[in-house]
């Protein structure tokens, strides 16, 4: 997976809000953008649309619905509603019924900030498919059941080295020095095999 340069005035444009749209799933069929063309947005007003359809931005915010399952259908979604779908920077997941994380989300290179709070991953294993997203640097999976294993935060910090956000709170230096220099696979056998 290559990153690819992600224009500056995709970042600073307002994300693409879907959230508060009551979407059970991501199928072009129950999205009413495809049907209307107007992004309603509950806190944002959204960004303008080419003349392609497609919008020139680097989020997307999908927060507050009642997606379930896992993530597959994401990439259609990004690739049918962005100009430049690998330039997602930002993605808001929160408040979902998620139960796991697709391998769709590794097709986004640019991916640094992804907000999983409120869901209802229960595995450390969703922590092993995100190490993979390479400049990942912001992550929330707070009020989700896998926050509730002991030693959660050091866990998901051995895993993520590259992350510099976890659950809204920077990880300071003094905290990385006492994570243990656990390998992956080490820590998947030490965290993920016990319960």
């Amino acid at each position: 997976m290559k990153s690819t340069k992600v224009p500056f005035s995709y970042i600073r444009a307002k994300p693409l809000d879907l959230s508060f749209e009551d979407l059970e799933s991501l199928e072009s069929s129950s999205l009413r953008v495809f049907s209307t063309g107007f992004v309603s947005s509950y806190r944002m007003l959204g960004v303008p649309a080419g003349r392609d359809g497609r919008y020139k931005t680097a989020s997307l915010l999908l927060g507050h619905n009642r997606l379930t399952g896992g993530l597959d259908d994401i990439r259609q979604l990004v690739d049918r509603l962005f100009r430049q779908p690998d330039a997602l920077c930002w993605l808001d997941l929160s408040h979902n019924r998620l139960t796991d994380v697709s391998d769709a989300l590794l097709g986004f290179p640019n991916l640094s900030t992804l907000y999983l709070h409120h869901n209802r991953l229960a595995s450390l294993c969703v922590v092993a498919r995100i190490d993979r997203l390479p400049r990942l640097r912001s992550l929330t999976l707070q009020n989700n059941p896998v926050a509730e294993h002991r030693g959660y935060r050091t866990a998901v910090l051995t895993a993520l080295r590259r992350i510099t956000r976890l659950d809204f709170v920077s990880v300071t230096g003094g905290e990385r020095r006492l994570l243990p220099p656990t390998p992956l696979q080490g820590f998947i056998k030490n965290y993920l095999m016990r319960r």
